[in-house]
């Protein structure tokens, strides 16, 4: 039990640091694309073409994580995120550009999916206790790390943003370093992906990859359309979007803690239900204070959806086939950038309002738990 709940906290603030580090990218990415006057098509491009790649690593790294533990591969995910993201500030070409997005989308893609390995791996007992302050504290995460580039850009400019993002990331790899050892990274089973694996995580998959989905297009084309066409600051921007993250963390925590289990059968619904007021507010207003109010219910119906499927593959994976069953769930991160980018692109081409296209997300998600049922 110490050591489960040690992996737990510890992963957990791995984790935090893992969704500071990725919403400080979206946003940081966003301005910087947008600054230099990237048109739409490629700007969504760039934001696709490292997770389309980071899709087909996610269950190499399963079975490496089942196959020899996660320490190393935490170590270089920290690295070579820190470094590739740096290196985006020193070119505005679009063929350069996406080769670095490549870079960071694989070590984002590495770091998320050990880091699940690694914290919920052991979690036998109260499922949905440990996921939810898993999910808490790395939702809390994304807080922090949408509120600060709009800040940092505006107080100190858009390159020394991207300096102070690679020394953050450079100290978090130290002090990982000096605590890694006091860990257990156990040696692990042979496992290999294979179509049965993603029958056993399909429905999670499907409702993880579309409520992602909803937040990645929220947070990938809100920013350039506030920043474009409302002309709003980037810090107030930033607000915005961490007030998504921080309506999530909290309310994964509380859920986690006071909602009746016996309730869980509801929660994907309920999610699905608490997404489509919150796209309508996006669709239909241009007052700041209707986009924090849709903004907090995209958060609080993610928490839901977030904490029901963890607490699922808790439930139904053995232990140790876990990395390759947490690594096939991640995928939803990389498709859920995918849909999440590309349809709002497709909706503009077609004259539609990209958020109107959004409602797409949660009426899939409702249609399949229903169908499910």
């Amino acid at each position: 039990m110490e050591i489960e709940n040690n992996r737990l906290y510890f992963g957990s603030m791995l984790g935090f640091y893992k969704s500071f580090f990725h919403g400080f990218t979206m946003i940081l990415f966003s301005i910087y694309y947008t600054k230099i006057g990237i048109s739409l098509l490629p700007y969504a491009l760039l934001f696709v073409v490292g997770d389309g790649l980071s899709f087909f690593l996610k269950p190499v790294v399963g079975v490496l994580s089942d196959r020899v533990g996660e320490k190393y591969l935490l170590l270089i995910a920290l690295i070579l995120s820190s470094i590739s993201t740096f290196l985006i500030s020193f070119t505005k070409n679009v063929l350069f550009l996406a080769l670095l997005e490549v870079l960071v989308a694989v070590s984002l893609a590495t770091f998320l999916t050990v880091v699940i390995i690694f914290s919920l791996r052991p979690v036998t007992q109260k499922p949905e206790k440990k996921a939810s302050i898993f999910g808490g504290i790395t939702g809390l995460g994304w807080v922090f790390g949408l509120l600060l580039p709009g800040v940092f850009v505006d107080i100190l400019g858009l390159k020394e943003t991207f300096y102070i993002l690679f020394i953050i990331g450079i100290l978090i790899s130290c002090l990982y370093i000096f605590f890694m050892n006091g860990f257990k990274f156990e040696l692990r089973e042979k496992s290999y992906p294979s179509f049965q694996t993603v029958l056993k995580v399909l429905d999670p998959l499907i409702y993880k990859t579309f409520d992602l989905a909803v937040f990645s297009a929220f947070l990938i084309f809100f920013v350039r359309f506030a920043i474009r066409e409302l002309g709003m600051s980037g810090s107030i921007v930033s607000l915005i979007v961490a007030f998504e993250s921080l309506v999530f963390g909290i309310s994964e925590i509380l859920i986690g803690r006071f909602v009746k289990v016996e309730t869980k059968r509801f929660w994907i619904k309920l999610g699905a239900l608490i997404h489509i007021p919150g796209i309508a507010l996006l669709l239909i207003s241009n007052n700041i204070i209707f986009f924090f109010v849709a903004s907090g219910l995209i958060g609080l119906a993610g928490a839901f959806i977030d904490i029901w499927c963890y607490s699922f593959l808790c439930e139904v994976v053995d232990f140790s086939k876990r990395g390759v069953i947490f690594s096939t769930f991640s995928l939803s991160q990389d498709l859920s950038t995918i849909i999440g980018s590309s349809l709002p692109v497709v909706a503009s081409f077609l004259a539609i309002n990209p958020f109107a296209s959004m409602i797409v997300f949660p009426a899939i998600i409702l249609a399949y738990s229903i169908k499910r049922r």
